[in-house]
């Protein structure tokens, strides 16, 4: 009896065991807000007549396990459709939730998932304390995309992203890739009409709702320091918080508004900053790629007599190499001999000194030319359509020195450096070893592009041309047929569906067609207009 017992016993412990090991674990994403974009901000008056505006860009990377990924589920009306969260598990398998609502954008002409986002104006209490909100943007709606890398190296980053068009009902966040929604997008500010002047935090929050299901629910709030208003009062600067070493080598290589600039070859030149406070002091991070010569520098450019500023040149550890206190309108240090590597600039005010305006230049030195080629788009011609699609740039590249390099992509009608070429803001210094960055179609017109890879190591800057362009075209909305052509029959067929759906709900179709033109939640007069405006403009594939 005993040996039967003790044999059910470890035979309970098999299973158990067994059950243990079948265990699974869900793979879930980690939105967070990455500051960095949030200094690419800018005050406006030309949203609505008398108000002022602040606009700023939204980074919102995805660190977790798993990618967060979302899909339409039952049309709910009035422009509306359930989102369903697909949750994956260690084994492979999935799970599925509720997560919201899409929404038709009709500035964008594509779906979003609602209330991604949320931006608020906070006060700044004692000790750089966080107080109450005093001014708050409406909840923003994104299509949801792999816009840009965040980080390649976390467990699961898949190369190319997966997530690259709005055109379906599918979106998402790959592991290590972020979205970046930029200020001059609609639904990117706050109204700070009746605001007073002072020093306040900007802050985003993604999913404020609280729809998706994350591994970790308390790290969606980034925020960043921010100065709204003049008179005498000295602003601080775009490129504050930048104190220490250790705040400016934070923040990202090269991206806008960043005091660790990166490259900065031939010369670079950063205007309007300013020395805001008596306790005050900047730091700037640079790369060299070689040996400095005589002709190599890092300079300030001031006023004298409105606030006299001092500089220092550091290494990479924080030692000073070098300090320039004159009594001039400028300072400046010679890079002669100084090795390859990244440096810091401190500047200060002399004995608490402040000042409203100077320039930083630095003239680092250069070498042997990086070189980069453009794989991906190749020959032939990509149709894509505008607004809905992006579409990933891909190259390769090297460095006779194996240097740090830094890639740009730009845009042109023709594969030339015309002075019409533009930059694609989301790729502004990528590291040119990831290989590629994502192309959004919300950042160019309609038509035909080549695309032009620039590459620098931080002293000589060079480029390639792609072989084949992209063509982002609008759709024939007006093509209610789906035949391909626009013709005296898709006006018949809109009628014939119309005159059968008059008055109903939204989602009356008739032979096919759904007259519901301009997606509200119902089918009305309204509806016949527009497509006949559309009608009237034709279309252009």
């Amino acid at each position: 009896m005993k040996c039967n017992a003790i044999i059910a016993a470890l035979a309970g412990l098999s299973v158990f065991g067994a059950d243990v090991a079948m265990a699974q674990t869900d793979l879930l994403p980690d939105i967070i807000i990455r500051e960095d974009e949030l200094y690419d901000n800018s005050i406006v008056t030309n949203i609505i007549p008398g108000h002022t505006h602040i606009r700023l860009s939204t980074g919102t990377p995805n660190i977790g396990a798993g990618k967060l990924y979302v899909y339409g589920g039952a049309d709910l009306g009035n422009g509306k459709q359930q989102v369903i969260q697909r949750v994956y598990r260690s084994n492979g398998t999935f799970w599925d939730r509720d997560a919201g609502q899409f929404i038709y954008h009709p500035t964008h002409n594509h779906i979003h998932v609602e209330a991604w986002c949320q931006y608020r104006i906070r006060e700044v209490l004692p000790g750089d304390g966080v107080g109450d909100v005093v001014a708050e943007g409406e909840k923003t709606s994104f299509c949801i995309l792999d816009l840009a890398v965040y980080d390649s190296s976390l467990p699961g980053f898949p190369a190319g992203g997966q997530f690259n068009s709005c055109s379906t009902t599918t979106q998402g966040l790959s592991v290590g890739w972020m979205d970046i929604y930029s200020k001059n997008l609609d639904g990117q500010w706050i109204d700070i009409t009746d605001l007073p002047a002072g020093e306040y935090w900007l802050e985003a929050e993604v999913d404020p709702l609280g729809y998706f299901l994350e591994s970790n629910e308390n790290n969606n709030i980034g925020r960043i320091k921010v100065n709204l208003g003049g008179g005498s009062t000295i602003l601080a600067d775009a490129y504050e918080s930048n104190n220490t070493r250790t705040e400016t080598a934070a923040r990202v290589e090269g991206a806008l508004n960043s005091p660790n600039l990166g490259p900065c070859g031939p010369e670079r030149v950063v205007s309007n900053l300013t020395i805001h406070n008596s306790s005050d002091q900047d730091y700037y991070r640079f790369y060299m790629p070689a040996t400095g010569t005589a002709s190599d520098f890092v300079r300030i450019e001031f006023s004298h007599g409105a606030g006299d500023l001092d500089m220092r040149l550091l290494n990479s550890s924080g030692s000073t190499l070098a300090t320039s206190e004159g009594t001039s309108n400028s300072e400046q240090i010679s890079l002669n001999g100084r090795a390859a590597g990244f440096y810091y600039v401190q500047v200060y005010g002399w004995s608490g000194a402040t000042s409203p305006n100077y320039t930083l230049k630095v003239n680092p030195s250069a070498n042997g030319s990086p070189s980069v080629t453009v794989i991906d788009p190749p020959a032939g011609d990509i149709q894509l359509q505008h607004g809905l699609d992006a579409y990933p740039i891909t190259w390769t590249s090297s460095d006779p020195e194996n240097n740090n390099r830094w890639v740009t992509i730009y845009v042109n009608e023709t594969p030339s450096l015309d002075g019409n070429e533009l930059l694609i803001p989301t790729s502004l210094n990528t590291p040119a070893t990831v290989g590629t960055t994502v192309l959004n179609s919300a950042y160019v017109e309609p038509g035909t592009y080549w695309v032009y890879a620039s590459i620098t190591d931080g002293g000589t800057t060079t480029g390639d041309w792609s072989s084949g362009t992209l063509t982002f075209y609008v759709p024939c909305v007006a093509d209610v047929n789906g035949d391909g052509d626009l013709d005296v029959l898709d006006f018949l067929d809109f009628i014939d569906a119309y005159g059968q759906c008059d008055g109903q709900a939204s989602g009356c179709t008739a032979n096919g067609i759904d007259p519901n033109f301009n997606n509200d939640s119902v089918v009305d007069v309204l509806d016949f207009l527009d497509f006949l405006d559309a009608f009237g403009q034709g279309c252009v594939n």
